[in-house]
């Protein structure tokens, strides 16, 4: 079977090297793949071309290049005198094969880049321009599309993109807007290799799909965050003492020096309160449980709605006996609270490693998680930043 990674890399090997498409599709598919080696390539083609064998395509490679900040300010002048040009061409004349006016790759990127260079009245002939193209290609959903996003790149409001697959590609790079299931099926599009004839700018569009998709398969969900996702929120909070404040000298002339330091297990708590409760509105704090004969149980922290008691720890001293007495803690709590209790049915334990002693913890999370009742634990040593004196 076919893993997600398979899927990625075969997604990958389908866009051709960037030397062997026109300079504006490779520009596209850096762009949208969000690739800046492949963008920045495409840009560097484009501006070798001078005079007269300058082209639309190669404002539009600009178009993408300076949407990505990859431009100079001389080379924006290349661009605005591309447009500039482009804005005193007649199209759609009778006789004259279609060009610019059916290539929606070509029109995005011109769009993209004269939305950041020009005022919006110098660019009313783009605006008309793509409304014509627009119905000039209606009948091929992939060109109709790249119009449309054109269009909606400059100001028009209340367009929908199509396909779904482009559709969700784009509003990954902030652009256009996304109805309903749309991404379920530009995600479909892109692990079945949906067959197509859009060429190589589609295939760049279903690898964005994928990657970014495949990013999102790893966020929380805020609208229904689950006892995973809390585990998961638990587990990276190591990560987000990086910005914690533990000052060794005044940050500020007008400040004093500020140490937000771990001296307890209330402080641990507070700590986990400040990162769940925006999470879990149902979030409760010192929780009193049903009582067993003279016992009155109190769990740490709850989440009614997962079922699930937060039970903090503070590790304060080193050592085997230190390690075995949390072990014998974290039962015997979890054989009060969840004995009686009809509003929990598991315990995800937190345990602050004052000492850190991270050679122990994989044995300590491991004896943790075999006691029953407990769903998972997670050790936070204490911060190298952190260090007392």
């Amino acid at each position: 079977m076919l893993t997600l990674l398979d899927i990625r890399e075969a997604l990958r090997r389908q866009l051709p090297l960037a030397r062997s498409i026109p300079v504006h599709v490779g520009a596209f598919c850096g762009w949208i793949t969000k690739d800046t080696s492949r963008l920045q390539s495409a840009v560097d083609v484009a501006l070798q071309i001078c005079g007269q064998a300058r082209h639309p395509e190669h404002a539009a490679a600009l178009g993408y290049g300076a949407s990505a900040s990859l431009l100079t300010e001389p080379q924006l002048q290349i661009f605005r005198d591309d447009v500039d040009h482009l804005g005193g061409r007649s199209f759609f004349t009778p006789g004259r094969p279609l060009r610019l006016e059916v290539d929606g790759v070509a029109l995005l990127g011109v769009a993209l880049g004269a939305s950041l260079v020009m005022e919006e009245a110098p660019r009313t002939w783009l605006c008309q321009l793509l409304e014509r193209s627009s119905e000039e290609v209606k009948s091929d959903a992939w060109q109709l599309g790249l119009t449309r996003l054109a269009r909606s790149v400059l100001g028009e409001q209340g367009l929908r993109i199509i396909p779904p697959d482009l559709a969700t590609a784009a509003i990954a790079r902030g652009l256009g807007e996304i109805q309903e299931g749309d991404r379920a099926q530009a995600w479909k599009m892109s692990v079945e290799f949906s067959p197509h004839t859009s060429g190589p700018s589609r295939d760049a569009v279903r690898l964005a799909v994928f990657e970014n998709e495949f990013a999102r398969l790893g966020q929380i969900q805020l609208a229904s965050a689950t006892r995973s996702d809390l585990v998961t929120l638990l587990q990276n909070v190591s990560r987000g003492m990086k910005r914690w404040t533990f000052e060794h000298e005044k940050r500020t002339p007008n400040s004093a020096v500020a140490r937000w330091d771990m001296e307890n297990e209330y402080h641990v708590q507070n700590l986990l309160w400040a990162v769940l409760a925006p999470l879990f509105p149902d979030l409760v704090d010192e929780e009193n449980l049903p009582s067993i004969g003279q016992k009155k149980p109190r769990a740490d922290l709850g989440v009614p709605s997962l079922q699930t008691i937060v039970e903090v720890k503070f590790l304060r001293s080193r050592g085997q006996r230190a390690l075995a007495n949390v072990i014998e803690e974290i039962a015997a709590d979890a054989s009060l609270y969840l004995s009686r209790s009809k509003d929990y049915d598991n315990i995800v334990a937190f345990v602050w490693d004052d000492c850190a002693q991270t050679e122990q913890h994989h044995v300590l999370k491991t004896g943790i998680e075999q006691i029953r009742g407990i769903s998972a634990a997670t050790i936070l040593p204490r911060p190298s930043s952190m260090k007392r004196a």
